[in-house]
């Protein structure tokens, strides 16, 4: 039986952290928005208003498993200040372009061994991301992936603020599997997360290994717990 992989993005291949600078830009960014239309805030308020957004984002993935964009996040806040903006608004669109922007400008390193093992990976194995969007969209995610190299490893990129749903949704894994035109059981997802990939995986009949390469995430119900990106490079290749 040949076998595909998926594989989860953030704390996966790339470090999820959030860089100070990247913040910084960012947080900028929506102050110049804000004062463009003329709703200019004290640093106070606005801090705690970017605090509140990302928690209501935190919730939307936790709770809803809504795939969510950065224009979602920024109407929320507009919303919070009773600021209504039209679906063109020029001032919108700015900040949502400063979301990527910044990701790209300030890049999250890629985790120390990722590429080697996706290039020796791609000799057996089609592969996939499968991932969940935060704030920055899937279209800078991909242009990280062209930064390493790493962009035509890929068969498909499934990300989900394109799909409307996160994981550990079926929707996903369902998008997936079909952009592989792979039955489930044939793909091998790995990620960092047992809620969300390996719960989700199994769910949806996919096979689930969990690579901790950033930080030790508990039991599993996967067939098989990495700790280095050589154990996860020894296993799959192994089958």
């Amino acid at each position: 039986m040949e076998l595909a992989l998926s594989l989860d993005y953030w704390d996966t291949l790339f470090d999820g952290s959030n860089l100070p600078e990247r913040l910084e830009r960012r947080q900028a960014a929506l102050r110049r928005m804000l004062r463009n239309l003329e709703c200019d805030v004290s640093d106070e308020e606005f801090h705690t208003l970017y605090r509140a957004a990302g928690a209501e984002a935190d919730r939307w993935w936790r709770e809803e498993h809504r795939g969510y964009g950065a224009n979602e996040r920024i109407r929320w806040m507009l919303a919070r200040l009773n600021v209504a903006r039209p679906h063109d608004c020029e001032h919108v669109a700015a900040a949502v372009r400063a979301v990527d922007e910044t990701l790209i400008e300030f890049p999250p390193p890629l985790l120390a061994g990722a590429k080697e093992t996706i290039e020796r990976l791609l000799t057996r194995f089609p592969m996939a991301i499968l991932s969940d969007t935060g704030f920055a969209s899937g279209v800078a995610q991909d242009a990280l992936l062209v930064r390493e190299g790493m962009l035509d490893h890929f068969t498909a990129r499934i990300y989900s603020m394109d799909i409307g749903h996160a994981k550990p949704r079926r929707e996903m894994f369902e998008a997936c599997a079909a952009a592989l035109g792979r039955r489930p059981e044939t793909i091998i997802h790995i990620g960092d997360n047992e809620r969300t990939d390996v719960g989700g995986a199994l769910d949806a009949g996919f096979r689930a290994s969990r690579l901790d390469v950033v930080r030790d995430n508990g039991p599993s119900a996967a067939e098989m717990v990495a700790r280095s990106f050589d154990e996860l490079r020894e296993y799959l290749l192994d089958e």
